[in-house]
């Protein structure tokens, strides 16, 4: 048995490695494309937002440059609503590569959770529930499960050609339990079916070596949970202040290196799990008991 197999340089490496990762451009996305790129992958990021995704990339491509990594980042516009949205996705990715090692389901978003209500209040409570809109309601789904779903299909192909294929479905806190404060039950509903489709897939594809797994993130700064300032909403500022045992958000290091483990050598033995980053939120009573 050679100990060199145990050194962190290639137990951990995701040097060569073609990633893939939806919303990529902002947020817990950004943070686990730098973390790729900077240690020598090609990432390609996905998302709506033309000159977001390629802001980002300009930016972490500089960094790269500047740190001798030999990573890169690939913007790509496209929109994983719809089946046909995955599929010019598919198109567009096979222009630069031919293998995918890593695909991180990430993109998401939320509709409602900012507009406050009294939950003691049932009128309030009401009003709240009924302000979704029956679009955004089906976006929620379509966002967070079938994009999830016909991504990781669609990219079987390339999948084969890896030695070590993975898909990271991200998903969230809210699959795990409900803030009554911030009460958004499309949105936590959507992340419990990711988390569900993620085993439902690990089974389907296990006999073929594709393994998927899911993040569970608790509380990181991104689009869905600061202001425009970048400030944490009041909701989150207390959680983070008064419950999460961590008494902080989680920052981009955080979510970027539980990822990275699961894409390399030292997480090639899980699959089927839901891994919880959320500095011990779960742990706590508000999390065990609404």
């Amino acid at each position: 048995m050679s100990f060199k197999s145990f050194d962190i340089s290639t137990l951990y490496s995701v040097k060569g490695k073609n990633v893939l990762i939806t919303g990529g451009g902002t947020g817990v996305g950004k943070g686990m494309a730098i973390g790729f790129a900077m240690n020598g992958a090609k990432v390609i990021i996905t998302g709506r937002r033309l000159q977001v995704i390629e802001s980002t990339a300009t930016e972490i491509n500089a960094a790269c440059k500047e740190q001798n990594s030999g990573g890169e980042v690939i913007p790509v516009q496209g929109d994983i609503a719809t089946k046909a949205g995955v599929e010019a996705i598919y198109n567009i990715c096979s222009q630069f590569i031919d293998r995918l090692d890593v695909l991180i389901n990430n993109a998401g978003f939320s509709s409602n959770w900012k507009v406050p209500s009294k939950m003691d209040d049932v009128e309030q409570l009401q009003q709240k529930l009924w302000s979704i809109d029956d679009v955004d309601y089906a976006n929620m789904t379509a966002v967070h499960v079938a994009g999830p779903y016909f991504m990781g299909v669609k990219f079987i192909p390339m999948f084969q050609k890896s030695d070590n294929p993975v898909i990271i479905n991200i998903t969230s806190l809210a699959a795990e339990f409900m803030n009554r404060e911030v009460c958004e039950f499309s949105y936590a509903q959507s992340k419990a079916a990711e988390q569900q489709l993620t085993k439902l897939m690990s089974a389907a594809l296990m006999p073929f070596k594709i393994r998927v797994n899911a993040i569970s993130p608790g509380l990181f700064p991104s689009q869905l949970t600061t202001t425009g300032q970048g400030s944490l909403y009041p909701p989150m500022q207390r959680a983070a202040d008064e419950i999460i045992p961590a008494r902080r958000p989680g920052t981009w290091e955080e979510i970027a290196g539980p990822v990275m483990m699961m894409a390399t050598r030292a997480g090639a033995y899980l699959n089927g799990v839901a891994l919880s980053v959320d500095g011990g939120w779960l742990l706590t009573d508000s999390a065990l008991h609404v």
